[in-house]
């Protein structure tokens, strides 16, 4: 992995917290802003973490992407499930390098993305959508990212069975009803095998808990959310920022008991 910008590279361009923006090097290239253009063929062989000058004379600092870069600037058709409780599903699923796991409502790929980044290249991610424009942009936003060889998309409604080739490590859902998945993860998931679901309401949380309690294959559940907070810091005048990132969603988790 280079540490030096090649033609063709993704870059991101931070000019402020409100300014972001991935784009690709490239000679002729540029990027047009409301704090002036960047010329992105002026970025080609320079390493990352280098600043440039905007036409208006802004300051503009140029990195390499990260997963959750792409995941928030990437467009979108849906609401995204945001880094930090992302993060925490991630963190509570056990995935790792080689991983087998699914996802089902893919959405826009944000979390697609930060899961295929760890599975890595001995891993593979089934992803389930209903909608074909949730799958198309997906798809593209995998592109984007180089880790579209690690995904498998399919057009199916995981409230209906379906059959993959081996038993999954993991199993992340978003969608609006996922007590009535419950059936389907349960026969994909092998046996301590974890289920992660994304949930916008308490309703919904106390549908789904129920279900998996009712269904007798899961155990260990919990719910969790997530609050993050920022800070300001200036010289002898430290404080959070007046706006956070609260209420996003519910975390759901379980894990799937061997048959007795």
């Amino acid at each position: 992995m280079s540490s030096v910008i090649r033609e063709g590279d993704d870059v991101l361009v931070v000019i402020d917290d409100k300014r972001r923006f991935v784009a690709k090097a490239r000679r002729g290239g540029v990027l047009g802003t409301d704090k002036g253009v960047v010329r992105l063929d002026d970025v080609v062989g320079k390493p990352y973490g280098s600043t440039v000058e905007t036409s208006l004379g802004a300051r503009a600092l140029v990195f390499k992407p990260l997963p959750h870069d792409y995941a928030l600037l990437a467009s979108r058709v849906t609401q995204i499930i945001y880094p930090k409780d992302a993060g925490l599903m991630i963190y509570l699923s056990g995935v790792k390098p080689g991983s087998r796991i699914g996802e089902a409502g893919v959405g826009s790929g944000a979390l697609t993305i930060a899961l295929a980044s760890i599975i890595g290249e001995t891993g593979i991610l089934y992803g389930f959508d209903i909608s074909e424009k949730s799958l198309e942009n997906t798809r593209i936003n995998l592109e984007k990212t180089g880790l579209l060889n690690r995904v498998r998309l399919q057009k199916h409604d995981v409230r209906e069975p379906v059959k993959l080739p081996h038993a999954l490590n993991a199993f992340f859902l978003d969608i609006p009803d996922p007590w009535n998945a419950v059936n389907t993860i349960a026969e994909l998931l092998e046996p301590g095998g974890t289920l992660l679901a994304y949930i916008p309401t308490v309703n919904q949380v106390e549908k789904t808990v129920i279900t998996l309690r009712e269904h007798g294959g899961f155990a260990d559940i919990h719910t969790y959310e997530t609050l993050l907070r920022e800070y300001k810091v200036e010289k002898n005048a430290v404080r959070p920022f007046t706006r956070m990132i609260g209420h996003t969603g519910y975390i759901v988790f379980a894990r799937k008991l061997a048959q007795q």
